[in-house]
């Protein structure tokens, strides 16, 4: 059992905000990515190299990647985030608004399937 694991709250994702879940899904991304690249480099590097990969353009392109590879539920959290009154917040820009799809397809996965995630984000990201 992992740190994550004592501190994930057991909710249903139904009852949690696009918001929330996006706000989820950006930090453990987010973490996700430094882990990914962390392979004794200098804190430079791994900011540069998380950098390039947590934005809303590459997050764009990553939902992209994946979506052929959802089920119908997963598919309705992207539909979600990309719907959102928060993902309008740049206008109607498409790139934000499928990151922010992304984003609440990460927050979801992280708290009702972890296993089904890491499959996902390996399988993006290699």
């Amino acid at each position: 059992m992992d740190i994550f694991s004592r501190i994930k709250p057991n909710v249903n994702t139904n009852e949690l905000s696009t918001d929330t879940l996006a706000y989820i899904g950006d930090a453990v991304f987010n973490l996700y990515v430094k882990l990914h690249y962390f392979k004794k480099t200098s804190v430079k590097k791994l900011h540069k190299n998380t950098q390039s990969v947590v934005n809303r353009n590459y997050q764009s392109i990553l939902l992209d990647k994946i979506l052929p590879h959802l089920s119908d539920e997963e598919f309705s959290y992207v539909k979600r985030g990309i719907n959102s009154k928060g993902a309008g917040k740049y206008g109607n820009d498409p790139a934000y608004r499928k990151s922010t799809g992304f984003e609440v397809l990460i927050g979801f996965l992280y708290l009702k399937d972890e296993e089904r995630l890491y499959k996902l984000l390996s399988e993006v990201l290699e």
